[in-house]
């Protein structure tokens, strides 16, 4: 079912959604020497091409050659005598590209590639000195807007736009009284609250509905890199109905696990480590599924991490140290009216918290 499943959404997609590359589009704007430097660099290979040719085909040779090699050798002689300190010797062109042919156009080729090699090797350099005070310059800056202007420092930090969340009313989905809070104490008060109780613990064992598939589903964002299994959340938005449900039923018959506060993941990996090695004693197929759960780190116990410290076999004084870090904490949040009063933080660790790799 999963090989079919797959295959279809793979096929489906490429035959039905829009596909596109997605590049780092972004050009730095050189400096003009160094433009100019590039286009040189750029027609001597090319002239030196249109030699290379007339070497292995002689017989091609005609006077509209001439005639071009009249205008190179006008804009050649240019190039050299700009960078004619990139040359050991500037070299010497004939008027004519008849008097080449006795050798068969060899020592003009000769002359060209090696001077071409030697521009190649000034643009290089200059691209790199280029790039050296780029880089440079843009952390002088980062450094001096890290102490002047800390919204720009923040904005050239996360390379992208900067997304801001106003809290300035909250709704409540009550199943019997819907609420709207615009007042600024209740809104504080509100807002305390979800932050401070934000863990859905007693959800998490419970198996999707598809209402609650679908809407997970289409408040996925788009354009993200998929999985090994080359599904987009694109794809799972253009699903339909048939599809979404044989694809929930696959969900619901995986073993499922969500660790509590206090809780161990002693029994799932006994349980996974039992199910690969049954698939690889009878050389059968197994799909593991791997979900990106929300507050996530916000549901970290202290003591599932006191465990995962000592098994990685951290000395006794830096667990200390690490977990002390996360204990009689306190937060508030930024809403439109200001900032809430503190809580105390009762579980979890920080979002983008440095010791992340440790769990």
């Amino acid at each position: 079912m999963c090989e079919y499943l797959h295959a279809n959404i793979i096929a489906s997609a490429n035959a039905v959604l829009p596909a596109r590359t997605v590049g780092n589009n972004h050009t730095p704007k050189l400096p003009k020497d160094l433009e100019t430097l590039i286009q040189h660099y750029h027609f001597l290979n090319r002239v030196t091409h249109s030699i290379k040719l007339l070497r292995k085909y002689p017989h091609t040779f005609s006077s509209s050659h001439d005639q071009k090699w009249s205008g190179y050798l006008t804009r050649l002689n240019n190039i050299f005598n700009l960078y004619k300190s990139t040359f050991p010797a500037v070299p010497i062109l004939p008027l004519s590209l008849l008097s080449c042919r006795t050798d068969n156009f060899n020592n003009l080729f000769q002359t060209l590639s090696h001077a071409s090699k030697l521009l190649r090797g000034l643009h290089l350099l200059k691209e790199k000195e280029f790039q050296d005070s780029s880089i440079k310059a843009h952390l002088e800056s980062r450094d001096q807007n890290f102490d002047t202007d800390i919204s720009s420092f923040i904005n050239s930090a996360l390379s992208r736009s900067r997304h801001r969340i106003v809290l300035n009313r909250v709704f409540i989905d009550h199943p019997t009284t819907l609420q709207l809070l615009t007042d600024p104490r209740d809104v504080s008060v509100a807002v305390t609250n979800h932050f401070q109780h934000a863990v859905p613990i007693n959800s998490l064992l419970s198996p999707p509905s598809l209402e609650k598939w679908l809407s997970t589903v289409s408040s996925m964002p788009n354009g993200k890199a998929p999985g090994p299994s080359m599904i987009t959340y694109e794809m799972l938005k253009h699903l339909g109905p048939t599809t979404n449900s044989l694809l929930l039923t696959l969900i619901r018959k995986c073993g499922n696990f969500a660790g509590l506060p206090g809780g161990t993941c002693r029994d799932p990996i006994i349980t996974l480590e039992s199910i690969i090695h049954d698939a690889n004693h009878n050389k059968s197929s197994l799909w593991i599924l791997s979900q990106d759960i929300s507050k996530t780190f916000d549901s970290v116990n202290l003591t599932i991490l006191k465990f995962a410290l000592e098994r990685i076999r951290l000395p006794a004084s830096a667990i200390t140290l690490i977990l002390s870090i996360f204990m009689n904490r306190s937060n508030w949040v930024f809403t439109a009216y200001g900032e809430t009063s503190s809580y105390r933080v009762r579980i979890g660790i920080d979002q983008g918290e440095v010791i992340f790799p440790l769990l």
